[in-house]
């Protein structure tokens, strides 16, 4: 074989090599999410206290450090979790969850005076709902979880109601897609908004909020 031959041969296996080690190295695309809003064709119930010009603020929102990033987050059981790399929020999640929180009072409370926090109006609400989430994740049993902390206070800082606990959890399967576990998390979302909802319609007619419970609710 002559020399030419022999380089010619030699750029050839370097040059399968590489696309080799190219296609080994090669990791999945990523995909984005974002939480979505409740039905907006739903009507408001005619037994609910409307809140007429009240001007309702949402936030600070704030989340526990392991769950605010741009991985999903799941359980893989006990203390163990696991970050989702290749799928992620498509926006800061606190961000995500107090807009899609906003729609969904917006929604239930028949109002379009909504101001997420920071808004250059703030000092014109009537009405300030803070929230701390503690979980919102998966697990390997097939559900997705949302444990938080709210309050509602006054115009001027006054708290109209102290600090309550809400969590609900939505079954999803063990074999749900990231999209199913997109979808029934913002499912969360709608019934923490909705028991937000009735917390401010008696708050605005001076009545004690109804009872929070923990609820499960069949998804799929």
């Amino acid at each position: 074989m002559r020399i030419n031959d022999c380089d010619n041969v030699l750029l050839i296996v370097l040059a399968t090599i590489t696309l080799v080690l190219n296609g080994c190295g090669t990791t999945p695309p990523s995909r984005f999410y974002v939480l979505e809003a409740m039905p907006g064709i739903e009507t408001v119930p005619t037994s609910a206290t409307t809140q007429g010009d009240s001007h309702i603020g949402i936030g600070p929102v704030e989340f526990a450090e392991y769950l605010d990033r741009a991985q999903i987050v799941t359980r893989t059981g006990g203390a163990e979790v696991k970050l989702a790399e290749t799928h992620r929020w498509a926006e800061p999640l606190h961000n995500n969850f107090a807009r899609i929180m906003a729609e969904n009072l917006s929604i239930l409370l028949d109002t379009d005076k909504i101001s997420l926090q920071p808004s250059r109006n703030w000092s014109e609400i009537d009405y300030q709902v803070l929230v701390n989430v503690w979980q919102f994740d998966a697990s390997k049993q097939g559900e997705v979880s949302l444990v938080a902390n709210w309050s509602i206070r006054a115009k001027g800082g006054a708290e109209l109601l102290t600090m309550k606990k809400s969590a609900y959890s939505v079954k999803v399967g063990d074999a749900a897609s990231y999209t199913d576990i997109v979808r029934a998390l913002s499912k969360t979302v709608e019934l923490l908004s909705r028991e937000i909802a009735r917390a401010l319609q008696s708050a605005h007619g001076q009545q004690a909020p109804a009872p929070i419970q923990f609820r499960t609710t069949n998804f799929f």
